[in-house]
């Protein structure tokens, strides 16, 4: 009986033994190999041509923005950003700068009821902290969000693994690391499991993502192509352009010739420390000039565009020529003159940088292998 006894109580405790070095909860091995999920996931979503995504995020202090986007992987994005119920804003990505497109009513759904007007006359380049707090393309490109699943700055004591959640077809294993929620989704050939979702606490931003077919990828980069040309025509909303008649003829002027001069200054509006705030600005001018109500001919330097720093003046000139008058009819030549200023948000320079970029980008992702299917 005695032997019997202690052969149990060996064995009790070499089951404990066992128990302990195959232990799985938290801490130790699953730290580790919670660790290594993320790690495959990571591998493989950084080579990943294109991701799609849709959910909700926090825009101007909005919650519930929706966002519908297709991000490749070097970061050119396309799509649309929208407030229930109201019209869409269109987007377009590259290179770390953002351009949004829309009607009044678009922009007003997004708190810009006193800008909705004027936003709504071009598409817009928006910086960081104008709409969102950081650029959506740059923070979504598959490499960025392959850097993020790693959670390099979170202590394996902040990491736990809920229970798994339906989604779609599927479920998938939510990852806590602080306010971060990443969700693991199914394993796809390789070992590597796809993820399915990045939420954040509070559920101001949940972030669906879906991997695209070789057709989408396609379609995505002709698209690109088509709608690339509005970062062309866009402005900068944090910059203003004054202009100052220097001489304005009211009178009598030379009775076939006058010549006009307006100070051209623009002036950024957001922080001094942005790197806007000393970059040049390309600011296109055309001079409107009649004489007597009829409009004459203008010389070439009368339309065109400068590049001027923020804080800095350029003055224009334009001199207009109208037929001869004689000296005592009933008037002898009153001239009037006007300035048309719009500013762009690229220069012609910045602009053929960035088309010969996106050819670039789009070798790029042709290149790039499709993800692997599902086991």
């Amino acid at each position: 009986m005695l032997i019997g006894l202690g052969a149990l109580v060996v064995a009790v405790a070499l089951l404990l033994f066992i128990l302990r070095i195959t232990d799985t909860g938290p801490g130790g091995d699953r730290d580790s190999s919670v660790r290594d999920d993320l790690a495959r996931s990571a591998a493989m979503l950084r080579g990943a041509p294109a991701l799609h995504y849709t959910g909700t995020i926090r825009v101007k202090g909005h919650p519930d923005a929706r966002p519908d986007l297709v991000v490749s992987n070097p970061g050119d994005a396309l799509g649309t950003l929208t407030m229930p119920g109201s019209p869409s804003l269109d987007y377009v990505a590259i290179d770390g700068k953002s351009f949004v497109r829309g009607k009044p009513e678009a922009w007003r759904s997004f708190g810009m009821a006193e800008k909705s007007e004027v936003l709504a006359e071009h598409p817009s380049m928006v910086a960081p902290g104008v709409l969102f707090s950081q650029d959506l393309a740059a923070t979504l490109a598959p490499p960025a969000l392959a850097k993020t699943l790693l959670l390099e700055d979170v202590p394996d004591e902040k990491i736990t693994v809920g229970d798994p959640v339906p989604v779609g077809d599927h479920s998938c294993t939510p990852i806590h690391a602080d306010d971060l929620t990443i969700c693991l989704g199914q394993e796809l050939k390789g070992g590597a499991r796809f993820v399915d979702r990045v939420s954040f606490s509070g559920g101001s931003t949940v972030i669906n993502i879906e991997a695209m077919t070789r057709k989408a990828v396609n379609q995505f980069s002709g698209d690109f192509r088509s709608k690339f040309t509005m970062t062309h025509e866009a402005v900068n909303p944090q910059i203003s352009v004054t202009t100052q008649i220097l001489h304005d003829y009211e009178g009598k002027c030379a009775p076939t010739a006058c010549t006009f001069s307006a100070r051209v200054t623009p002036t950024f509006l957001g922080p001094t420390s942005a790197p806007e705030a000393s970059e040049a600005v390309q600011v296109n001018y055309l001079w409107v000039i009649d004489r007597d109500g009829v409009p004459v001919k203008v010389g070439p330097d009368c339309s065109g565009a400068v590049l001027i720093k923020p804080g800095k003046s350029t003055d224009l000139s334009c001199t207009a020529t109208g037929p001869s008058v004689p000296a005592d009819g009933p008037n002898s030549g009153e001239y009037h003159g006007e300035i048309h200023t719009s500013d762009l948000a690229l220069t012609q320079a910045e602009y053929e940088r960035l088309v010969r970029l996106a050819a670039d980008n789009s070798k790029k992702v042709a290149a790039l292998p499709d993800l692997p299917r599902p086991r």
